[in-house]
C-alpha cells in the first residue's frame, strides 16, 4: 500500500496510533491521572469541571501547535530533498528517482 493510499484510507493518524515509551512522559502522564483523582475528591463538580476544561482546551492548543510543527517539518524536508536533487544534478548530471511515482514504482 502506498502512503498516499494509507493516508487516504485514514490508515496513518499519529496522534493515536504512536504512544510515547519515554519515561518522563509515562510519568507526568500517572501523576496527572493521580492528581485529577484527587481534585475530584476535594472540589465541587462545577469547580471541577473548570479544571477539565482548562484541560481539554490546552488539548486542543497542544493539538494545533503539533500541526503547526508538522506542517514546518514537512516543508523542511521537502526543501531538503529538493535541494540534495538539485545538488546531485550539478555534480552528476543525474537527478533521484526516490519516492517518485513511475509505472514501475507508483509510489
Amino acid at each position: 500500500m502506498t502512503m498516499t493510499r494509507a493516508i487516504f484510507d485514514g490508515k496513518v493518524y499519529p496522534a493515536e496510533q504512536v504512544v510515547s515509551d519515554d519515561r518522563e512522559y509515562k510519568e507526568a502522564l500517572k501523576d496527572t491521572d493521580q492528581m485529577m483523582r484527587k481534585l475530584e475528591k476535594v472540589l465541587e463538580k462545577r469547580e471541577y469541571g473548570m479544571v477539565e476544561q482548562v484541560l481539554d482546551d490546552q488539548a486542543i492548543m497542544s493539538d494545533c501547535q503539533n500541526l503547526e510543527y508538522f506542517k514546518c517539518g514537512l516543508a523542511i524536508g521537502m526543501a531538503l530533498r529538493e535541494e540534495s536533487e538539485e545538488m546531485l544534478k550539478r555534480l552528476y548530471g543525474v537527478g533521484c528517482n526516490c519516492g517518485k511515482a513511475t509505472e514501475e514504482n507508483p509510489v
